[in-house]
């Protein structure tokens, strides 16, 4: 019984490292493009952002301001696009996302969701469009005012 236990232990292990990697270097890739290039960050292994580091400092993801906890989320939600997106993927659907981002940092959050969305397929839902103008190559449908 203890040779099973250990054995399933170290293949569930295995399997979580296995995710973990490829989702972290991806997250990466995207939040370099608004984080800079020393970003990096540390993820369970429930696959949740632990702590970011920049320039070598390190803080603890809940210590982080609530505009940067939303983008590393938003950039989390991407990177799992990504790597899902080879296996036919799944969309990303953003509902009035970034309303605590600078406007230097939106211009880096729309390179970011661009990049993403060469690969996987990225829809945007706001009433604020001025927040995506730097998303290029973007698809631009705008829904006519009710009228109740």
């Amino acid at each position: 019984a203890r040779l099973l236990y250990e054995t399933l232990d170290t293949a569930r292990a295995d399997a979580r490292s296995a995710y973990v990697a490829p989702l972290r270097d991806q997250i990466e890739r995207l939040g370099r493009l608004v984080f800079g290039p020393s970003l990096s960050l540390h993820l369970s292994e429930e696959l949740a952002i632990v702590d970011r580091t920049l320039d070598n400092v390190t803080v603890p993801f809940a210590q982080l301001s609530g505009g940067t906890r939303e983008q590393l989320g938003i950039l989390a939600r991407l990177a799992c696009a990504i790597l899902v997106s080879k296996q036919g993927g799944a969309p990303v659907i953003l509902d009035d996302t970034l309303g605590y981002t600078d406007d230097a940092r939106l211009e880096r959050m729309g390179a970011a969701i661009a990049q993403a969305g060469r690969h996987c397929q990225v829809i945007v839902l706001t009433c604020m469009p001025r927040r995506y103008a730097a998303v290029g190559g973007a698809h631009v449908i705008a829904l006519e005012r009710s009228q109740s």
